[in-house]
């Protein structure tokens, strides 16, 4: 049984893997932007940015390790999966994005694009000084980079509350109308549920390596850490919300949140408040790249036997360095439809896991293939290449596709239809077998 001090390093591990730089951008602009309908819009924005990735940690955790997630699928096809997993949410998108965020907020600053190249090389080897040691990522993340993280944050939030600059502005854009369906896109739109089922390789190994070996109760400490992760993530994403709607005397022309939060710490810290940022958003980089580095690394020793873990992160993470100086841009292009087609075949997984039993394999493929066909439209649709026609007959007649999730009710349809149509083959099967 763990002590209540390993618990909750636990909960600060798992909340630092998901505290990227990205979701400490997205909650200042829904609040400058939402308005009097800050309300609405953060609810929205809490049930899929905190309530999906949450909602993914237990399905881990009922089906006892991410790995179990794709136990439904045929065995090449479920390691096709997670290769294009890890390598979307680590060297190919996730990493390089951190690594070269991580730098705008530093030092760019101070020196521009020109100590780049020397930021990345100590960023990516302390995270591989943290990844390879994934026995002590609990005392790395849970009782030293996070609390040091959350304590600046607090600093942040507390000149929010002492010395507001503003009162909130009047809605604007998509909060106008409709706050709480824009919430819901933009909480989608961090696609941290597939961040979920990565993290989940480390949660159970981190869980072990404290001499929990029981299953049973491996997965009752994750679904612990699934609950610290969404309480604390929820009170971090209404802070900087705060921050957001409270800044209106800072200027009116912001275009994300990062300007926000710039402006923010200049206007209370004057040029404290610019390092002060800058130590935030790399601490925020550098948790979550140790995390998705320690994920894949894991994932590629356990399954590919000729790839130690000490060489899979080593790899990794010189790759992301690569990248994030030479063609982030270009590879982002490239990958971006990768993340959003795969965000919604994860979700589609995690919606089968429970049901696995019930449903028969052919259905299986036919969900995540009516997932990820449709996930490519919404894919399309994202990077604004849809040509104008088929937009509008899209919008006229997919639900949800003006939300980009036009992929949910078709792939929920087949699934009920696949549950169905399994139960009723079940049932003839045994009324067979009666007869015989």
């Amino acid at each position: 049984m763990l002590s209540i001090r390993n618990i909750a390093a636990l909960g600060f591990m798992t909340f630092a893997m998901y505290l990227g730089a990205g979701n400490l951008i997205f909650p200042p602009f829904l609040g400058f932007q939402s308005g009097e309908h800050f309300v609405s819009g953060m609810a929205g924005f809490l049930l899929t940015g905190v309530g999906l990735p949450a909602l993914a940690l237990v399905m881990v955790a009922l089906v006892r390790g991410s790995d179990n997630l794709t136990a439904v699928l045929p065995r090449p096809l479920a390691t096709s999966f997670w290769v294009m997993v890890f390598v979307v949410i680590g060297p190919a998108f996730v990493v390089p994005r951190a690594i070269t965020v991580a730098y705008q907020f530093c030092l760019a600053p101070f020196f521009g694009d020109d100590f780049l190249l020397p930021f990345t090389v100590i960023f990516c080897l302390l995270t591989i000084f943290f990844a390879l040691h994934p026995g002590k990522l609990i005392d790395s993340l849970g009782k030293c980079l996070t609390p040091l993280l959350v304590v600046i944050l607090a600093v942040l939030v507390t000149a929010a509350l002492v010395s507001p600059a503003g009162e909130p502005l009047v809605a604007q854009g998509p909060y106008v109308t409709g706050a709480l369906a824009e919430g819901l896109t933009q909480g989608y739109m961090t696609m941290d549920a597939l961040g979920s089922i990565g993290f989940g390789w480390i949660i159970f190994r981190a869980i072990q390596s404290m001499g929990v070996s029981c299953p049973r109760a491996t997965a009752k400490y994750t679904l612990m850490a699934a609950l610290m992760y969404a309480v604390a993530m929820t009170v971090v994403y209404i802070a900087l919300a705060y921050v957001g709607s409270t800044s209106a005397y800072l200027g009116t022309a912001f275009t994300n949140g990062g300007d926000i939060l710039t402006a923010f710490t200049c206007y209370h810290f004057g040029n404290a408040g610019t390092v002060l940022l800058g130590v935030v958003m790399v601490l925020a980089c550098l948790t979550t790249a140790i995390g998705v580095t320690t994920a894949g690394s894991e994932f590629y020793s356990r399954t590919f036997s000729r790839v130690p873990y000490r060489a899979a992160v080593w790899v990794a993470m010189a790759l992301a360095g690569l990248v994030a100086n030479i063609g982030l841009e270009q590879l982002l292009a490239i990958t971006l439809p990768a993340v959003v087609a795969l965000h919604p075949v994860a979700i589609a997984l995690l919606l089968i896991a429970p049901l696995r039993k019930h449903i028969a394999s052919a259905w299986v493929l036919a969900v995540m293939a009516t997932a990820l066909g449709f996930a490519v439209l919404d894919a399309v649709h994202i990077l604004g290449i849809m040509p104008s026609a088929a937009d509008q007959a899209l919008s006229a007649w997919l639900p949800l596709y003006g939300y980009f999730a036009g992929w949910l009710v078709p792939t929920l349809i087949v699934l009920a239809v696949g549950l169905v149509a399994s139960r009723q083959r079940a049932y003839m099967a045994n009324v067979g077998q009666c007869y015989r």
